[in-house]
């Protein structure tokens, strides 16, 4: 069986998550105060990625694997409002329509379709039922006592544990997948242990480091960066 896989944030969409996240109406001051707490001390290390002290993937990695700290203590069906809310208002309008003809394109050819993403997989799967794809591979929330806990269960499928995170889902699943006859879709330097995987990897509105790796290695390129989007 052939697989599509595809990237969410800046591939399928122009939206990202975590503004997303900071921008619900959340009712309660305190959650407030939490999001304004997870704005202010990660734009902080902003000058620490600038300088060099910190590193690139530190610094999107910090960004994305603390959003949980905004969810914590809100249940399953709590988080599901916030999920809907920011499925409806932020992701599906910004889909992208050429990255969506690509995939439309590849559930027409019956290829095994899926997101993988640093996205909260729980936000995932809703986002992946609105636009008519069943599995998908995210980061997993930590629930306790039927609260999450603003930790993760598992490290932020990010990067090479992106990879790692795909490779395990097609071998527990047993999926029968030829890779090598795969596609994957990624618009980040980040993604290239994703893209990598697969025998037909594809840069979509790449930042500048993926753009380059691609042109250099010979790999479809999809569209213009986003405005502001770098290596």
């Amino acid at each position: 069986m052939i697989g599509a896989f595809f990237d969410l944030d800046g591939t399928l969409c122009t939206e990202h998550i975590w503004r997303a996240l900071t921008q619900y109406p959340y009712p309660q001051r305190w959650r407030r105060l939490v999001v304004r707490f997870y704005l202010i001390s990660h734009v902080l290390l902003w000058p620490l990625h600038r300088t060099g002290l910190l590193s690139k993937e530190t610094f999107y990695r910090l960004w994305g694997q603390d959003m949980a700290w905004i969810l914590a203590g809100l249940s399953p069906s709590e988080a599901e409002e916030v999920f809907h809310w920011i499925a409806d208002q932020h992701i599906l309008p910004s889909l992208r329509p050429d990255a969506m003809e690509i995939l439309r394109h590849h559930q027409g050819e019956g290829h095994f379709v899926a997101l993988v993403s640093g996205t909260f997989e729980e936000l995932l799967t809703i986002i992946g039922r609105r636009m008519g794809v069943d599995h998908v591979v995210g980061t997993r929330l930590e629930v306790r006592r039927g609260r999450y806990t603003g930790r993760l269960a598992s490290s932020f499928c990010f990067g090479t544990e992106k990879a790692e995170r795909l490779r395990g889902f097609l071998r527990e699943n047993e999926l029968g997948i030829d890779l090598a006859a795969s596609f994957a879709y990624g618009d980040s330097a980040f993604d290239l242990p994703f893209l990598e995987m697969v025998g037909h990897p594809v840069a979509v509105h790449p930042d500048d480091e993926l753009r380059a790796t691609a042109v250099q290695r010979g790999w479809p390129v999809i569209g213009e960066p986003s405005a502001g989007k770098s290596s």
